[in-house]
């Protein structure tokens, strides 16, 4: 897992150009980076918080989206995304670190990954257009019970029965907010459906990159890079005039992409991965209230019934998870 490549995070040093940047890039590359000293529970504060920030602009990246959506194409959309969020990635990582940031050993594999988060993004673009934010993001949230349901067949892990238990509500969970036949609406839960399998296949596929002891700094380059090849085409066939107020929406969406990305990466440098994941579901929580402010939708019953199941299954599970790998370690301190 990522975390098992980033145990041991590098105190950050400031490089060179670091104090001529401009104030709010100075500002960035610190929240980014962190400062030089911070101790072993500090490290691990910081982590969970780098996390909520960027699980919570994901959501807000997903309502933005549904706020151009109506006048910008799904090329320019996820165009946006990709366009601001590589420049990030590139200020806040120093200079002398560019020319490494695409050595790998797994091209293939890493295209692959790139294409993975494209499709996710592209799919809830025209999901978040016909549901509810907060439903949308619930129903992706199936990705890890897919992740769970297939890692036994796919990556040989015993997969307890408890869990199988927690995939089940969290599948139930989608039911009662996705309500198949139930709404005129029901029919476009299948767009973040599709989200949801490639998340899984995205996860999979960044825990099988940090095993080969691929660098998150080069996952995430390859990923931005990907993204802005594949969607550069899309967005110039099916271009559309913007408006000031789009553009404004369209440099805050590539801005909010790139610093969750960063976040991310930073938050399983400072924090094991079994820490951050209950943290993850931050995400439907900042994708309600966003859906709440901008476009007055406030989730129903169901919809508030199938986010505490959503979120208490995923937390029953890395619960699991964290005690077994806890039983693991004192066996293992125990042996002579």
């Amino acid at each position: 897992m990522a975390s098992d490549i980033c145990a041991h995070p590098p105190a950050h040093r400031a490089f060179p150009g670091e104090y001529f940047l401009s104030p709010p890039s100075r500002l960035c590359y610190l929240i980014v980076m962190g400062p030089d000293h911070s101790s072993g529970r500090n490290d691990r504060l910081r982590g969970i918080l780098l996390l909520v920030a960027a699980v919570s602009l994901f959501g807000v990246v997903d309502g933005l989206s549904k706020m151009l959506v109506d006048t910008q194409s799904l090329g320019q959309i996820i165009f946006a995304r990709y366009a601001l969020a590589l420049p990030v990635l590139l200020l806040v990582t120093k200079p002398a670190e560019w020319s490494g940031l695409y050595r790998t050993r797994n091209i293939g594999w890493q295209i692959l990954r790139g294409l993975t988060p494209l499709i996710v993004g592209g799919v809830m673009v025209v999901a978040v257009e016909y549901l509810p934010l907060a439903d949308a993001t619930v129903i992706l949230f199936a990705g890890p019970f897919i992740v769970v349901a297939l890692s036994g067949y796919l990556l040989g892990e015993r997969v307890k029965f408890s869990s199988w238990i927690a995939v089940g509500i969290g599948f139930l969970a989608v039911l009662i907010v996705a309500r198949p036949g139930f709404t005129d609406l029901s029919r476009y839960a299948v767009f973040p459906l599709i989200g949801a399998v490639f998340y899984a296949v995205l996860q999979l596929l960044t825990r099988y990159l940090a095993e080969a002891g691929e660098q998150p700094q080069t996952t995430l380059a390859w990923t931005l890079t990907v993204g802005l090849v594949a969607a550069t085409p899309l967005a110039i066939m099916n271009w559309s005039p913007l408006t000031p107020w789009a553009w404004l929406l369209s440099i805050a969406l590539g801005v909010c992409f790139g610093m969750a990305q960063l976040m991310l990466v930073r938050a399983y440098l400072h924090t094991p991965a079994n820490v951050l994941a209950p943290f993850s579901y931050a995400q439907i929580v900042a994708a309600t209230i966003f859906g709440m402010i901008a476009f007055a939708a406030v989730p129903d019953g169901w919809t508030m019934l199938g986010i505490a199941l959503i979120i208490g299954a995923g937390v029953y599970v890395v619960h699991n998870a964290s005690a077994a790998e806890a039983r693991i370690r004192r066996v293992e301190i125990k042996e002579p």
